[in-house]
């Protein structure tokens, strides 16, 4: 069966609005996703067990045992995959540990500069600017011996409901006594907390093993904002990779919007369905910016820099030779988010899922928006 080439009509110019509209609908969207344990800090428990508790039931009990849980759980056969919110007396003792190491940090870079302050007075034991040095150092570090107290008095009243109030003794003038008493504090809390969540779902469901894993809010921070700076590391390289092919901003721009757009209608989808934002799921991202690449260069190339034929017909054979590339891609993907959904993997779901996103996307980004705007410039040049 013989396809109509669809750059043959009058109305090709139109055709971007598709994409466009798609991109601006996943803006809407975007604001609503939401951030799995990895990035937003909190609790990921799998397990297998053969109860038959229907995930909202499970989810509104642990809630009423855990406060502030939040819990989402999903299953999928024999598996379960239960989410729960950080703690927020352990996540603002853990930000409170980081400040205790903080100070210590300072105090330690201060007892080492008045050792040398010393050592060096006692060869020039006139010289009153060394006095002086060795003076304010030592203020400074009763300053921090006396930060480290309240912070760690802090730390402590967070974290009361989990070791019990301890009053256990330590010594007030000995930073690292200080920090070994916040980590010690930090360390039973959350295994106290562990203690009480798998107790509970021990108690009301049966599972032979289970995975456990605990992500603080400030560990989440940090991976996202790294997250985004490798996204936009590799627009940046992407569009430079274009560059020096081509020689030309155009297919270098329209390239970039290409994968910006799988990127962002991607997002949407996310947002749409429920598929959370996480680690595993910014790789499937980055999988699509190599995908959008392929078929953009490979429309750009056919456009531009062949001659055989029409500029029409080049273009539509890329997009033959494209489709038939990305379906192969989709059949691949649908493949292992079926298998992953079957057998519980949550790490290839979410990549499967956000790719197929993607790569749907991407038929309709390169062969509806970056191929006519090409054709376009390409026509444009060559009547002027």
């Amino acid at each position: 069966m013989k396809f109509p080439n669809i750059y043959e009509s009058r109305h090709y110019k139109l055709f971007p609005i598709i994409p466009i509209a798609l991109l601006i609908v996943s803006l809407f969207l975007i604001p609503h996703i939401q951030l799995d344990t990895s990035l937003r800090g909190g609790v990921s428990i799998q397990l297998q067990s053969n109860s038959t508790i229907p995930t909202k039931s499970l989810s509104a009990m642990i809630d009423s045992r855990i406060p502030g849980a939040e819990a989402s759980v999903t299953k999928a056969g024999d598996s379960f995959s239960i989410v729960i919110a950080a703690n927020t007396s352990i996540s603002n003792a853990h930000n409170i540990l980081l400040s205790i190491y903080s100070l210590n940090r300072s105090y330690s870079n201060s007892e080492v500069a008045l050792v040398e302050d010393k050592v060096a007075l006692s060869s020039s034991p006139s010289n009153t600017t060394i006095s002086r040095e060795i003076s304010a150092l030592e203020q400074n570090q009763t300053g921090y011996i006396a930060s480290m107290n309240s912070t760690l008095a802090k730390e402590m009243a967070a974290l009361s409901q989990f070791t019990g109030g301890s009053n256990e003794s330590y010594n007030g003038s000995d930073a690292v006594g200080m920090v070994a008493k916040a980590q010690w504090a930090y360390a039973t809390a959350t295994a106290k907390y562990k203690s009480s969540i798998m107790g509970y779902l021990g108690s009301i469901m049966k599972f032979p093993v289970y995975s456990y894993n605990d992500v603080t809010p400030t560990l989440g921070a940090f991976f996202l904002k790294q997250l985004k700076g490798i996204i936009i590391w590799s627009f940046i390289l992407v569009a430079i990779a274009v560059f020096v092919i081509f020689r030309n901003p155009i297919p270098s721009l329209t390239v970039v919007f290409g994968s910006a757009n799988d990127i962002i209608v991607a997002l949407g989808a996310m947002a749409l369905f429920g598929i959370p934002l996480g680690v595993a799921s910014v790789g499937g991202l980055l999988m699509l910016i190599g995908y959008s690449m392929d078929t953009d260069v490979l429309s750009a190339i056919r456009i531009l820099k062949r001659a055989e034929e029409t500029p029409e017909k080049r273009a539509f054979g890329a997009m033959k030779t494209g489709m038939t590339l990305t379906t192969a891609a989709i059949i691949t993907f649908t493949i292992l988010l079926i298998t992953s959904y079957v057998v519980f993997i949550p790490t290839y779901f979410e990549i499967s899922a956000v790719v197929l996103a993607g790569l749907v996307t991407d038929l309709v980004t390169t062969w509806l928006g970056n191929t006519p705007l090409l054709l376009w410039y390409k026509k444009e040049k060559e009547v002027s």
